[in-house]
Parts: C-alpha cells; structure tokens; sequence
C-alpha cells in the first residue's frame, strides 16, 4: 500500500507557493524592508476510532522572504500548536531558508471540544528583526477554526 499522505501533503504545499509567489498576496513586516507571504499552517483529523480522540495530521509552513527591493532575504520560521496556551509537545517544525522557507511533519496532539486551540508562528529575519503581527512581539497564535 502506498502512501499517499506526503505526496498530497507535498502537492498542497507546491500549490501554495505558487499561490504566494502570485501578485495581490498579502505581506507581514518585521521592519523596514522585511516581508513574509505565507507562513505556517495546520491540517488535523480527530476520529475517536481512527486516531485515538487525538488530532493527527500535518503542520507545515510554506513561505517567502523578501527585502523591499524584491530580493530574497534570508528568514527562519517556527510553527507549532499550543492548547489552552501551553505548547503541545511534538507539535513544531522550524524552516529556514534564504527567499524559500518550507518544511512539514506529521503531529499528533490531544484537544477536547472546549480547549482552545491556538496555531502560533514566529518569524526571525537574518537581521534578527522579528515579525510582529496584531500587538504581539514576535509571536502570533491566532485561535485555530474547524471546518
């Protein structure tokens, strides 16, 4: 039997880039210069039967690094999961990369219907300026929605 997980894992992550590198994406700005389109991202299932009451899935981040100029600059970005605010072990991935960041790994974290479930970022910059998105310094952990 094959898996066939990674290969669809792989194939979104592509489509997503391509979607990044598009005209109209929207950019975060660590300071003067920096930008980050993209960032990390989170897709978890939760079958009683299957999977234990756990949520297991993937957590990836695909993004793009730039100076003002258009450049490729060089970032590193963590992502991981936090329930209730405190971080759910085996749950982050670091990617760095001048112009490219893309990583991924297959998670397994446990959450009950009334836990909030938080998927945070953090973006460092080669100049070491941080990311800083809705008031926070350096980290954003905006609550996780299901579908």
């Amino acid at each position: 039997m094959r898996n066939t997980t990674g290969k669809t894992a792989r194939a979104a992550i592509a489509a997503t880039f391509l979607t990044l590198m598009a005209a109209g994406t929207s950019s975060a700005h660590a300071d003067t210069g920096d930008q980050l389109k993209g960032g990390c991202g989170f897709d978890t299932n939760s079958q009683a039967t299957l999977t234990g009451g756990q949520n297991v899935g993937i957590i990836y981040d695909v993004s793009v690094s730039l100076h003002a100029s258009g450049l490729p600059s060089t970032a590193t970005v963590a992502c991981w999961i936090e329930v209730n605010g405190v971080e759910s072990p085996g749950t982050r991935i670091n990617a760095s990369g001048t112009g490219v960041q893309e990583g991924e790994a297959t998670i397994s974290f446990a959450s009950s219907d009334t836990d909030q479930v938080q998927l945070c970022q953090q973006v460092t910059f080669a100049d070491g300026s941080t990311w800083t998105q809705d008031g926070n310094v350096g980290i954003d952990c905006p609550i996780a929605t299901t579908a």
